[in-house]
């Protein structure tokens, strides 16, 4: 796992430089191709038709700043920004909420595909008791290394989206445990991992590879 993490960090390092040193009207066409030519390939290769459980062995995840390292002692989640009643929450609260038990399809905007179960907590309980203000209407998911990504609150609620814990019954820190977010039908880079603060904000922020040319709402098969 330690050395497929390493490997997996190089190369998408590899193909940052040259990206990010594009200037950004560039760097968008070319990222709009790129999605665009690997959802040829992942048809080619039969990516899409795939939908058994790929073995946690086999699972692919990338981080590019590295794993954190968080006890699930040492964790809280914050719920705040505008909310009538900010949450802190441990472990061990979120896990006296109702069981989201769910095997979901993940997929990576550069074409790889991982179906996994999951068990967390649904986002929208966690929502419904922060008592949202009526100009909530982005979440910002903020997360232990300092990666953040922002959802529309209602592509959360209409995606039934949750906060998972265990990833194939496994508490694995290198896929986002103690806490990822499970977005369905968006790619993994809005799978925000390590999340430590939910902020709801108003208007329509961009999360951090959003920023720098990723597709913004980042549907499986955006290329803008």
């Amino acid at each position: 796992m330690l050395t497929s993490l390493l490997t997996n960090r190089i190369l998408l390092r590899a193909i940052w430089l040259p990206w990010i040193l594009l200037p950004y009207p560039l760097r968008k066409r070319a990222t709009s191709a790129g999605i665009w030519g690997l959802l040829l390939l992942k048809r080619a290769m039969g990516i899409q038709l795939r939908h058994a459980p790929t073995p946690t062995k086999k699972l692919f995840t990338l981080s590019f700043w590295g794993v954190p390292r968080i006890t699930s002692e040492q964790f809280t989640l914050t719920v705040d920004g505008n909310v009538n009643c900010p949450l802190r929450l441990s472990l061990d609260d979120l896990r006296n909420y109702p069981l989201v038990d769910r095997q979901v399809t993940l997929d990576c905007v550069g074409g790889l595909r991982n179906i996994i179960g999951t068990r967390g907590v649904s986002l929208a309980a966690l929502l419904e008791r922060a008592e949202l203000m009526a100009d909530a209407s982005t979440a910002v998911f903020h997360c232990a290394d300092g990666y953040f990504t922002t959802h529309p609150v209602k592509d959360l609620i209409e995606t039934e989206a949750y906060m998972a814990y265990e990833i194939n019954g496994q508490e694995i820190p290198a896929h986002g445990y103690p806490l990822r977010l499970v977005s369905p039908g968006k790619y993994g880079y809005k799978w925000a991992k390590w999340v430590v603060r939910i902020e709801l904000v108003p208007g329509s922020p961009m999360g951090y590879w959003e920023q720098r040319g990723l597709p913004d709402r980042a549907w499986v098969g955006d290329l803008r």
